[in-house]
C-alpha cells in the first residue's frame, strides 16, 4: 500500500539521532521541562528567528493558551476560518468564546481577507488566520486592516513556510504550532508551541502551562498541565535539523503532481503571492466524480484522503452555532472537491511515478 502519509521512512532515515537522542533523555532523570525542553525551544525560535518560544502539550493547548493570554472568554468572538481542522474551533470554544467564520479563497484556500473586515464586531476580542496545508496567509496585509486586534497564527501546518522571507507563524501577536506525528516537524506522540516577540505574553504562557506555578511551592495565576515532553523535545532537536531539506523534498514531489496532472481535471492550492509553502499535504479540487477516483486508487493500493469533507460548521458539535448551509458558498464548494495525495519526503520516485500513472490510467477510462 501506498500511504498518503507514511512515517516509517522518515524514522529509518533517522534512527540512530533519534534514538541516541531518546537513550540521552532516559538516562538523565529529568523527564519533564527539563533541558531537552529548553534547547528545543531555544532552537526552534533561532529557526523561526523569533524571541520566544514556549513548548506545551499540543497545538490545540497552545492555540486555548493563546487566547487566554488575551483574557478571552464568554461573549467573545474570535474571527477564523470554517475550512480548518476540528482544534481550531475546539480551542475557541473552550475558551468560552464563540467561532466567527469567514469564507475562503477558491483558489489559495486561506480565508478570504476582503471579507474580514465585515466580520469584525465590538465583541471581537481576537483572529485566527490558518496557514492551511502550508499555504501562508499575509498576516502583515491583515495587520493593516484590523487595528490592534490580537492575530493568532495557527501554523499548525506551516512549519517552515514562509512569505516575504518572514517564516510563519511570526508575524502575528502570537503562532501555534504542532508537532503531531504527521507534521513536517513531527515527533511521536502529541506536541506543540507557542511563539511570540512579546516578552510579557512569553512569561504568562510558561506560567499557564504549568499550573500558574513560579515554583513548586507559589502558584500565582490559575493555570493548566500542558507541558512538552522532554522525550519529544529531545525528537525534534534532531528533526529540526533536517527540517529545511524535507520541506525541499516535498516541493519537488508537488511540482512533479503539478506538471504531470490533467490540468482539466485538476485545480491545485494556489500558493499565495511571496510565499513559500511547506506543502504539509498536497491538496487539489478535482472536477470529475472524487469518490470514484478514491476507490480507483484504493483498489491499485493508493490511499488517499479528503481534508475536509465538510466545513467545520456542518458538524453535528458545532450545530449549536445556527449556521445553515449555503452561508458560506466557497467553502462548501471547496469541501466537495478537494483530494490528498500520497506526500512525505521519503516519497520515492518509483511510487510518485506509480500514482501519476495510476491518475492518469483512470481519467482516460
Amino acid at each position: 500500500m501506498i500511504w498518503r502519509c507514511d512515517l516509517i521512512p522518515q524514522y529509518e532515515a533517522y534512527k540512530n539521532e533519534i534514538e541516541e537522542a531518546i537513550k540521552r533523555v532516559l538516562g538523565s532523570g529529568r523527564y519533564i521541562l527539563g533541558h531537552e525542553v529548553e534547547q528545543f525551544e531555544k532552537e526552534f525560535s533561532e529557526y523561526l528567528g523569533i524571541k520566544h518560544a514556549v513548548g506545551v502539550a499540543n497545538a490545540t493547548d497552545g492555540l486555548f493558551i493563546s487566547l487566554k493570554l488575551f483574557d478571552v472568554g464568554e461573549g467573545d468572538e474570535i474571527i477564523t476560518t470554517p475550512f480548518t481542522a476540528i482544534p481550531t474551533i475546539s480551542a475557541i470554544i473552550a475558551a468560552g468564546a464563540k467561532p466567527v467564520f469567514v469564507d475562503i479563497d477558491l483558489d489559495t484556500f486561506l480565508m478570504d481577507i476582503n471579507q474580514v473586515e465585515s466580520a469584525i464586531t465590538p465583541k471581537t476580542k481576537a483572529i485566527i488566520p490558518v496557514h492551511i496545508f502550508g499555504n501562508v496567509f499575509d498576516v502583515k496585509k491583515l495587520k493593516k486592516l484590523v487595528d490592534k486586534i490580537p492575530i493568532i497564527e495557527d501554523a499548525a501546518q506551516a512549519h517552515g513556510s514562509e512569505i516575504h522571507g518572514k517564516k510563519a507563524g511570526t508575524m502575528g501577536d502570537i503562532g501555534v504550532f504542532s508537532f503531531y506525528p504527521t507534521k513536517n516537524l513531527g515527533g511521536y506522540g502529541d506536541g506543540g508551541m507557542i511563539v511570540t516577540n512579546n516578552p510579557e505574553l512569553a512569561k504568562k504562557a510558561k506560567l499557564l502551562r504549568n499550573y500558574g506555578m513560579v515554583n513548586y511551592h507559589t502558584v500565582v495565576i490559575n493555570g493548566y498541565n500542558s507541558r512538552l515532553d522532554e522525550i519529544q523535545a529531545a525528537i525534534l532537536r534532531v528533526k529540526l535539523k533536517y527540517l529545511n531539506e524535507m520541506n525541499k523534498k516535498r516541493n519537488q514531489i508537488a511540482k512533479r503532481y503539478i506538471k504531470a496532472l490533467n490540468k482539466d481535471y485538476f485545480i491545485h492550492q494556489a500558493i499565495t503571492s511571496g510565499a513559500y509553502s511547506n506543502y504539509h499535504v498536497f491538496v487539489s479540487r478535482f472536477k470529475k466524480k472524487r469518490n470514484e477516483l478514491i476507490k480507483f486508487l484504493d483498489k491499485n493500493g493508493i490511499q488517499t484522503n479528503i481534508y475536509y469533507r465538510k466545513p467545520v460548521y456542518m458538524q453535528k458539535a458545532y450545530k449549536f452555532l445556527g449556521i445553515k448551509k449555503g452561508m458560506y458558498p466557497k467553502v462548501e464548494k471547496l469541501c466537495k472537491e478537494v483530494i490528498a495525495l500520497p506526500m512525505y519526503p521519503e516519497f520515492s520516485i518509483e511510487k510518485q511515478n506509480y500514482v501519476i500513472e495510476k491518475i492518469n490510467e483512470y481519467l482516460q477510462k
